[in-house]
């Protein structure tokens, strides 16, 4: 199979439904695994057709030799690509060439693994040594010329952003750097296991402390509010297992800066080797029998599930597109049976909490409310009047 084939082969599969902070991560993920501590993301956008703005993500990992460059990373891998690693992330090896191609229709990858390595794959000349017009700018270079310095790290760059400018008319500069914040958010979420764990550190648009993607747990496992509920453990026929977690959040979560309300962000987290690969709401599930799926209400708005989805039968849950979650109907009746269970338990627990927070009626203020209340009254009789100096003196 020729590289300009491949080419044309990734021009066919530009409508994959990936929104840039999705095709982002599956760079990011690239980077995650080969070993990189940190990622560097920079957007920059210089006029309305795309041509001359890029998108770039650096990172320290372990770069690429010329085999993986040419042979996995820039053409269609001859296997899917099960990776089964701790920190591996590739399911289909086509990631970074149709996540990227969403955007762009070209993309540069500098990389080096004790060798320097620069290869372009684009829709009019396939693969080639044609460096992209960006090539000089000073955001780009600088981090090419840090390689003088390191022996190992890869740059991606994502050029002629056609389909972004498409995309945006006269708002196109202000959208573009909306979707950098989107992804940010995005990063945070997704790769939260990472971050907590300093794993890995994510900059957007620099290298210094405030650009720094913060971490947040999405179940807040350590906060003393937070309310575990019990496990379920599930074994599938096809073969994995997974564990169901459910926790029950805390009722203050306004500084999440997730740009989702509480109610989209309810429901089932899946996860695949610590990275979260779909969340929020129910997955089309519903009770057995019923028309109706679950819906995302305020009822439910405090209990957020995390799934391991099994590595061994990933493809049955993951699309091609790596960003979307399909329960396999093999899965559905075992998931659901437990999570009705779950839900019951979330209910029960909630109306617990909420019987503790009725206190019994004070009965001082008791009476002042009812010293207030004849108070307000301009015509008050000799009963009343009486009344309200019994109620003084108990008070007293």
């Amino acid at each position: 199979m020729s590289k300009n084939f491949d080419a044309f082969y990734f021009k066919k599969l530009r409508s994959q439904g990936y929104t840039l902070e999705q095709s982002l991560a599956e760079l990011a993920d690239n980077s995650i695994t080969h070993n990189a501590n940190n990622i560097w993301v920079y957007m920059y956008w210089s006029d309305d057709t795309g041509k001359d703005s890029f998108i770039m993500v650096v990172d320290d990992g372990d770069g690429m030799n010329e085999n993986e460059l040419l042979n996995k990373a820039l053409t269609i891998p001859k296997d899917d690509i099960i990776d089964q690693k701790k920190e591996g992330h590739s399911v289909y090896g086509l990631g970074l060439k149709t996540g990227s191609f969403n955007h762009c229709t070209s993309i540069t990858i500098i990389t080096k693994k004790k060798k320097l390595l620069k290869k372009t794959l684009n829709f009019e000349d396939g693969l080639t040594d044609k460096m992209p017009d960006c090539i000089n700018h000073k955001f780009i270079k600088k981090h090419i010329d840090d390689f003088k310095f390191r022996e190992n790290g890869t740059v991606i760059i994502l050029s002629n952003l056609d389909k972004i400018s498409e995309m945006r008319a006269s708002d196109r500069g202000p959208n573009f750097y909306e979707d950098c914040d989107k992804s940010k958010k995005h990063f945070k979420l997704i790769y939260h296991k990472y971050l907590l764990d300093n794993k890995i550190n994510i900059y957007f648009q620099g290298t210094n402390e405030i650009n720094k993607t913060k971490s947040i747990d999405p179940f807040y496992k350590k906060n003393p509010e937070t309310i575990k509920l019990e496990n379920t453990e599930i074994s599938f026929l096809k073969g994995g297992q997974t564990i169901l977690k459910p926790y029950i959040i805390p009722l203050e979560t306004t500084k999440e800066n997730l740009g989702k309300n509480k109610n989209d962000l309810q429901g089932l987290y899946f996860l695949r080797n610590r990275r979260v690969i779909d969340y929020g709401g129910w997955f089309g599930l519903g009770d057995k029998n019923e028309d109706r799926f679950w819906s995302n209400n305020e009822r439910y708005n405090r209990l957020r599930i995390e799934v391991d989805i099994p590595i061994e039968t990933s493809k049955d849950w993951i699309t091609y597109s790596k960003n979307k979650v399909i329960i396999p109907s093999y899965a559905i009746n075992k998931i659901r049976k437990s999570l009705i269970h779950i839900r019951r338990d979330y209910i029960e627990k909630i109306n617990q909490l909420r019987d503790k927070e009725k206190e019994p009626i004070n009965e001082t203020l008791k009476r002042k409310n009812e010293i207030i209340r004849m108070l307000k009254n301009k015509l008050i009789n000799e009963e009343e009047l009486s009344k309200i100096g019994e109620l003084v003196n108990k008070i007293k």
